[in-house]
């Protein structure tokens, strides 16, 4: 069955699913406004064979909400208690045109874990696990011509686009859809991960 919801800039249709070991989320999301839209693809990485800069595409943002909720998606990372601001990692996004659609596909592997690109991944006896209400699927984007943010072509990812902004998911909206689950469980860092709600 598909989900949908929408914002004054997208709507989100969503398929969750699960396969295997993994959770998977098939998505579609489509441009009802009339500016560009960058929505979040993937985040900066590096090749570990060649150290060169790449994109990685697979990578999904886990955080647990502290109401019973697990946060799942593609959506700018807060930073760590430990962490400035100038330490930011810049999203790579595609761009969708006033009534375009794009249509992905979101894999993450169970069991569900918080994650976080400014912090190494903890072994899971080093985390909680604790249960969840449900599963929040969420999207970040920015809208084209918010003050402050700027979309510059990505030189090693063909097709993306590096978000400059002033801050960590300064500009940015999420569109979002919340999945009921029952015995389902996840595990909670025990470090200095933020968990705010994604804006």
């Amino acid at each position: 069955m598909d989900h949908v919801a929408t914002t004054t800039d997208l709507k989100l249709t969503c398929h969750p699913g699960k396969e295997g070991n993994k959770f998977v989320f098939d998505y579609t999301l489509h441009n009802l406004g009339q500016s560009d839209v960058y929505v979040m693809q993937a985040t900066p990485s590096v090749d570990p064979s060649t150290r060169a800069a790449r994109a990685d595409d697979k990578a999904a943002c886990v955080i647990l909400d502290g109401q019973g909720d697990a946060i799942v998606g593609k959506f700018p990372a807060p930073l760590p208690k430990s962490k400035r601001a100038a330490m930011q990692i810049m999203p790579l996004a595609v761009r969708l045109a006033p009534g375009e659609m794009l249509e992905q596909r979101l894999e993450v592997a169970e069991p569900l874990a918080e994650t976080s690109p400014y912090l190494p991944d903890l072994m899971l006896r080093d985390s909680e696990m604790v249960d969840i209400d449900a599963v929040v699927f969420a999207i970040g984007y920015w809208v084209s011509g918010v003050d402050g943010v700027a979309a510059a072509p990505s030189p090693y990812a063909p097709g993306m686009y590096n978000m400059v902004t002033p801050g960590v998911g300064a500009g940015s909206a999420v569109v979002s859809q919340r999945f009921k689950t029952r015995k389902l469980h996840a595990f909670k860092r025990s470090d200095q991960v933020q968990r705010p709600l994604p804006n």
